[in-house]
């Protein structure tokens, strides 16, 4: 299989590790590498979110299908643009965390999620409820399968003109709730979720791939570690994309969920706004 890489920054080289095995092709115009895309017959899209569009776009529209590294778009227009078509795939990595697959299936009435982080150059072209905050949108979504129609939040700038710090609840149409809390300022990492259903809850660290069911059984709780394969997530996610564009199973991050998840962490954005 031919595929093209669109950008070879961080996320790239990684995405560049896991395409070593096929016919790749680099692409990235801020390096200066510029490949022969002729016959490709996939592309992976790891450039600024900025230009997401502006690459994808043209590849779509002549049926190559594409894996765009998330946030899907810089804007809500390019997003649904983009959306639009068959071939788009997204990349939300954390639907591959094996700790995520573990309880994928839960009936979430309540998730609590933290994401923190180091603060770092990195990613901040975006702030940090599109770069961190959008992961646990999106498995909200996933696990509630519904629209949300309530959204408070707060946040703050620190050390960007985005904001750095931000925290928001959400509900959705049958009273499913999600707190989010996404900073890039902390000096300790984490990616924890807590997600409550009828007679249990699970506490999921994402970072070290644990998982814990809590069941209340006679007159108490009661606590069991959950098995979790070894499986890496950038991994199953190209190797997903890969298995899609042979047609051999359907990826499972669709644009229309890019577009949700997107659409979501814009209506926080407006919120903290007012």
């Amino acid at each position: 299989m031919r595929v093209a890489l669109y950008g070879h920054g961080h996320m790239g080289r990684l995405y560049a590790r896991h395409l070593a095995g096929h016919d790749l092709v680099v692409v990235d115009p801020a390096l200066g590498l510029h490949g022969d895309i002729d016959g490709i017959d996939a592309a992976v899209i790891a450039t600024p979110t900025a230009t997401h569009a502006a690459v994808a776009l043209p590849l779509l529209e002549r049926g190559i299908p594409c894996l765009v590294e998330k946030p899907l778009a810089a804007t809500l227009h390019e997003a649904r643009a983009l959306a639009g078509h068959p071939h788009l795939m997204v990349g939300h990595i954390e639907r591959f965390n094996p700790a995520y697959c573990a309880i994928a299936g839960v009936d979430a009435r309540f998730v609590v999620a933290e994401r923190v982080g180091r603060f770092t150059p990195r990613g901040t072209d975006v702030d940090v409820i599109l770069d961190l905050m959008i992961h646990d949108l999106d498995l909200f979504l996933h696990l509630s399968g519904e629209d949300v129609v309530e959204v408070r939040a707060n946040g703050v700038a620190v050390a960007t003109d985005g904001f750095d710090l931000a925290q928001a609840r959400v509900e959705t149409v049958s009273g499913r709730v999600g707190t989010f809390t996404a900073s890039r300022l902390a000096r300790q990492p984490a990616r924890k979720l807590r997600v409550f259903a009828t007679g249990e809850y699970w506490s999921v660290d994402l970072r070290e791939r644990q998982v814990t069911r809590v069941v209340y059984e006679a007159g108490e709780l009661v606590q069991v570690q959950v098995p979790l394969p070894v499986q890496d997530a950038l991994g199953a996610e190209v190797g997903a994309f890969l298995a899609a564009v042979r047609g051999e199973r359907p990826y499972p991050v669709s644009g229309v969920d890019g577009l949700r998840a997107l659409e979501l962490a814009w209506r926080i954005r407006e919120a903290i706004r007012g």
